[in-house]
């Protein structure tokens, strides 16, 4: 079972499908053998099994520990020690078809079944970590780290100042989708992925138009393709956008060293 908006005959501009599904369709960009029928099939029961759960408990604190208890104790989602590269732990096909994944693909996972069992979740960035949110009020709520399903319960005194509380940067909508490129792109830089890394950047662009910092990864990646006059032009728009930026010395050596290499194949 696929979610309707994969048919393009379907689709219409009203429609906004959940990012766990843009997350899954998008791997397509770089794994033309990526199983995504299976995988949204797969995903299709999880959401039926927590659907049953909501039928079966009202109350909603027991509602999140029994899904948390199914997720990590009966479907076995776990984050992985092993030497499985990130680009992997970040796939959502991955994680759907082994169980194991990275904090950001198990929180897009998790929230996506969260929500599914009316349950108020979100991804959340603490302390550059990735966690998920439950707030159950204004004042109170869960943190959960999608690893292990280990919970923190919180309470913001009435008294609390802002700059007392924790900072806490809620990921919501369009902006997941963002989050799980940018960490696939850099996934795959490490991964020396160069190819993929750039569908990566392409979709980034897409959704964010001509910023800077992509036409400077662009140009990073062009140039490790060996698109040397393209990898230029990136890096030049960069260093004309952002004066100011800590990397800007290194990046002029760069344009320079490109500059060098294009007068001697003319």
């Amino acid at each position: 079972m696929t979610e309707p908006w994969f048919d393009e005959q379907n689709y219409s501009e009203d429609y906004h499908p959940a990012p766990i599904y843009r997350c899954i369709q998008a791997e397509l960009q770089w794994d033309a053998q990526a199983k995504i029928s299976e995988v949204c099939s797969q995903l299709s029961h999880l959401e039926q099994r927590v659907l049953e759960l909501v039928e079966e408990e009202v109350d909603i604190h027991q509602r999140l520990t029994r899904l948390l208890d199914l997720f990590y104790t009966e479907w076995l989602f776990t984050g992985t020690n092993q030497d499985t590269p990130d680009h992997l732990l970040n796939s959502l096909c991955f994680l759907l078809q082994m169980r194991s994944g990275s904090a950001t693909s198990l929180g897009i996972l998790l929230v996506h079944l969260l929500e599914t069992a009316s349950i108020q979740g979100n991804v959340c960035l603490s302390q550059g970590e990735v966690m998920v949110h439950v707030g159950m009020s204004d004042e109170e709520g869960y943190m959960i780290d999608p690893t292990n399903g280990q919970q923190t319960w919180y309470i913001i005194p009435e008294n609390a100042e802002e700059e007392d509380s924790e900072p806490l940067e809620l990921v919501m909508d369009e902006e997941v989708f963002k989050l799980f490129l940018a960490q696939q792109k850099w996934a795959f830089i490490g991964a020396e992925k160069f190819g993929h890394a750039l569908c990566c950047v392409d979709m980034l662009m897409d959704l964010l138009g001509n910023d800077p910092y992509e036409r400077r990864d662009r140009g990073y990646l062009l140039n490790q393709l060996d698109c040397p006059k393209m990898a230029k032009e990136d890096l030049q728009f960069f260093v004309d956008e952002c004066p100011d930026d800590p990397t800007i010395e290194l990046i002029q050596m760069q344009i320079a060293e490109l500059s060098d290499y294009n007068n001697i194949l003319h």
